[in-house]
């Protein structure tokens, strides 16, 4: 298995478990923390994640919005309702990989 596919699923999982689906949504940065420090502390690292969500979203599987906060505006995320399937699927490895 791939590194970014690693990625996808540890990100998903929290989404998962934290039940974040469509306007639940949780800070991009408390989802990166969630990620490995071998990756969040290395440049090449940082491209896995960031090539990860990259995916995730060009997939549809997550929702990426900024949210105005009190300490300004950052980028919340959360699962895509719509997608509910396929991404349950993936997270069972019983999805064929199109793409992802």
């Amino acid at each position: 298995m791939e590194e970014t596919d690693v990625l996808k699923r540890l990100i998903l999982q929290k989404l998962v478990n934290k039940n974040m689906w469509g306007g639940k949504h949780t800070p991009l940065d408390f989802v990166v923390k969630g990620v490995p420090e071998h990756y969040r502390m290395t440049p090449s690292g940082r491209r896995e994640v960031e090539k990860a969500i990259k995916e995730l979203m060009n997939a549809e599987w997550i929702i990426i919005t900024v949210k105005r906060t009190g300490k300004g505006a950052s980028e919340h995320l959360s699962l895509n309702p719509r997608q509910v399937g396929g991404i349950r699927r993936f997270l069972e490895g019983t999805i064929e990989q199109k793409g992802l």
